[in-house]
């Protein structure tokens, strides 16, 4: 039974690892090229904003992710995303964040349960400074300031 459950979500972050291709959500070339986990490939000091994304609610309470690259994933601990949280209620690859010229812009990754904003399920979302999002059980508020350099 182990083993099955075991596949199965291997099936599942190999078919949302598909969908995690930064074209299908219109982002721009310049951010699909760039990898999050690539040092030195992005550094944080030539993006044009510094958001660190804070968890209030949740297993994962009073933790901060500072992006440092233009685009992360988000998901369940030991899924493979970039940002990993404990939260059983949340797929392996379940969302993802980027920073735009614009500021920050949130997709969901077609997860199970769904990426929230004040209850209400979204597909695509901008946020702002001090905006807050919830997948499964977990909040996160996003500090999003200019990067002086």
């Amino acid at each position: 039974m182990r083993e099955k459950s075991q596949e199965l979500q291997d099936g599942l972050v190999e078919e949302q690892g598909e969908g995690w291709r930064p074209q299908r959500h219109g982002w721009p070339n310049s951010m699909a090229e760039s990898s999050v986990e690539s040092p030195g490939n992005f550094p944080a000091n030539e993006l044009a904003l510094l958001v660190t994304l804070c968890v209030t609610k949740g297993q994962s309470v009073r933790t901060t992710h500072r992006l440092t690259k233009p685009k992360a994933s988000i998901g369940k601990t030991g899924g493979g995303a970039d940002v990993q949280i404990d939260d059983p209620e949340v797929c392996p690859l379940h969302c993802a964040v980027a920073i735009t010229e614009n500021g920050v812009r949130l997709y969901d990754l077609d997860s199970v349960n769904g990426t929230r904003i004040d209850d209400e399920r979204v597909q695509v979302a901008d946020l702002q400074d001090l905006s807050a999002f919830r997948i499964g059980s977990t909040e996160f508020v996003v500090s999003v300031v200019p990067n002086v350099r």
